[in-house]
């Protein structure tokens, strides 16, 4: 049997891994994680976005405490305007939105967040 060390580490990989994979497969079963995980949503303007790498690539870098939280991350950069009015979030926006277990907004970011605090926050919310 493999080890936690092991375990967390495959964790990991397929954490990053899942963060290259097209929003709609991600995104397509959001109600499976209400009421056991929080939830980050980055939507950006389109893929190239600048906020929407430095967000991404923060939160890779933040792997362990992602892990830690049982974060969902979820980045949303093809929205329909109707989708983004739903989010509450304008056309051509960037935007945080920290959504805890019980799925309300926990806070939103109008720029890319620390790691640090989104993990401040959702520890205070007690995940």
């Amino acid at each position: 049997m493999a080890g936690p060390s092991l375990v967390r580490l495959a964790l990991a990989l397929a954490l990053m891994a899942a963060l290259q994979v097209p929003c709609a497969v991600r995104a397509q079963n959001l109600d499976t994680y209400r009421g056991r995980a929080p939830a980050v949503f980055i939507v950006a303007p389109d893929s190239e976005s600048a906020a929407l790498a430095e967000q991404t690539k923060s939160l890779k870098e933040a792997v362990a405490g992602v892990l830690a939280r049982d974060l969902v991350v979820i980045d949303l950069d093809d929205l329909t305007p109707a989708q983004r009015q739903r989010l509450d979030v304008a056309p051509d926006a960037f935007q945080v939105i920290l959504v805890g277990i019980d799925g309300k907004v926990i806070q939103r970011w109008d720029a890319p967040v620390a790691p640090a605090t989104l993990f401040a926050l959702i520890d205070a919310a007690g995940k």
